[in-house]
């Protein structure tokens, strides 16, 4: 009996970034809300930063791995229950905190 050489894989690449797409449009709402919060309107800037989160976890969501690129960290779930949650507990917080009264 002979013996064949052990087969062996070749190199994979240590990390796989995929699309930088969907990363760099949730990163365009995140820039949008800066404006908007420098602006001075707070309230509507931090509703733009949790659209981009949500947008951001929609991506994750129901684009495939190569697509969603850089926002793919974790498992899909894992990913989509941080971004989608922080996403919705910012718009949750934005409308429970209190208008101020001008003095």
């Amino acid at each position: 009996m002979t013996t064949r050489p052990a087969r062996t894989a070749a190199p994979r690449p240590r990390f796989q970034t995929g699309s930088p797409w969907a990363l760099l449009a949730a990163l365009a709402g995140v820039l949008a809300s800066a404006a908007v919060i420098g602006t001075g309107h707070w309230r509507k800037g931090t509703m733009v930063f949790a659209a981009s989160v949500l947008l951001a976890g929609l991506m994750r969501l129901l684009l495939p791995e190569r697509l969603a690129g850089q926002l793919a960290v974790r498992a899909k779930w894992v990913d989509c229950l941080i971004l989608l949650g922080a996403g919705a507990a910012l718009v949750v917080l934005v409308m429970v905190v209190p208008h101020s009264q001008p003095a």
